[in-house]
């Protein structure tokens, strides 16, 4: 009798132990899921933050770059109205110099301006091309008889009525401002502002309806 009980008895503490080992060892199992559970929840958050920090950058770099402010040249360039101008303009070598830190102001022609001095001089747009071509120091010169070192607003042009304006060719141009109208001369060459103040990073542009020529060309 008391064999068997005592047999009963270690039955019954071997059973505890198989038991208590079960449940540990689930304790241990449902442990270890959760932690690999956060450990990949952390892992796709950190990586969903950092997607969402990248993507967010991407975006502001595009939308800086569509906004970014453009050059003397790069408004030029990107308007088919001024591809006479930009033509000559890379043809004496000035791009670089207009897309620099500037500030310029750049009295414009459009093909239209070109075409209505050539008419002017009783000549074809091929005839006028080859004229100011053939020398490309004077070309220069006629170019930069377009530009003023600064950068001079059409409201600016009040205070210079009647004075010259100093050109980065050399020449001289006398300034009328009167009644909302901006001319600039040369001599007897005599352009005049049709749309004023487009802005550039590097100065800002006024579009004249003929090309001034300097004094050498006029003679």
């Amino acid at each position: 009798m008391r064999k068997t009980q005592k047999f009963i008895a270690l039955a019954a503490v071997a059973s505890l132990g198989v038991l208590a080992t079960a449940c540990g060892s689930d304790s241990n199992d449902a442990a270890t899921d959760e932690a690999a559970t956060e450990e990949t929840v952390t892992e796709e958050s950190v990586a969903e933050e950092v997607m969402t920090e990248d993507t967010a950058a991407a975006t502001d770099s595009t939308e800086a770059g569509a906004d970014a402010p453009q050059t003397i040249v790069d408004i030029a360039a990107g308007n088919p109205d001024f591809s006479t101008l930009v033509s000559l303009v890379t043809t004496a070598g000035l791009a670089e110099t207009l897309a620099g830190e500037g500030p310029f102001t750049v009295l414009a022609p459009t093909n239209a301006g070109f075409e209505a001095l050539a008419e002017k001089l009783g000549q074809t747009m091929d005839e006028l091309s080859t004229t100011l071509t053939a020398d490309v120091e004077l070309l220069k010169k006629v170019l930069t008889s377009h530009v003023i070192a600064g950068k001079v607003m059409a409201a600016d042009t009040a205070a210079l009525n009647g004075k010259e304006a100093d050109l980065v060719s050399g020449e001289k141009a006398k300034v009328v401002s009167a009644d909302g109208v901006v001319s600039f001369t040369i001599g007897t060459s005599t352009a005049t502002v049709v749309t004023p103040d487009i802005e550039a990073s590097n100065g800002v542009i006024h579009i004249v309806d003929m090309p001034l020529l300097p004094l050498e060309l006029q003679k």
